[in-house]
């Protein structure tokens, strides 16, 4: 069940390491780089260009 918040923190996290990973490339540290690629790609490709699912796990410190 995707909502628009899920949606909005994975656009975040997809977006902070890209820009991450080009920040690193600017600066020649091209390993670095390619670990923070690393750390979005699920078995070399995209995981939003695939059949994958982002779990996100309830939120316990927020009060009802």
């Amino acid at each position: 069940m995707e909502t628009p918040e899920i949606q909005h923190s994975i656009d975040n996290m997809s977006e902070t390491l890209f820009f991450a990973m080009n920040e690193c490339i600017k600066e020649g540290k091209n390993e670095d780089a390619i670990a923070i690629c690393e750390e979005w790609l699920v078995d070399g490709r995209d995981p939003e260009d695939g059949e994958y699912e982002f779990y996100f796990m309830p939120n316990f410190t927020l009060q009802n």
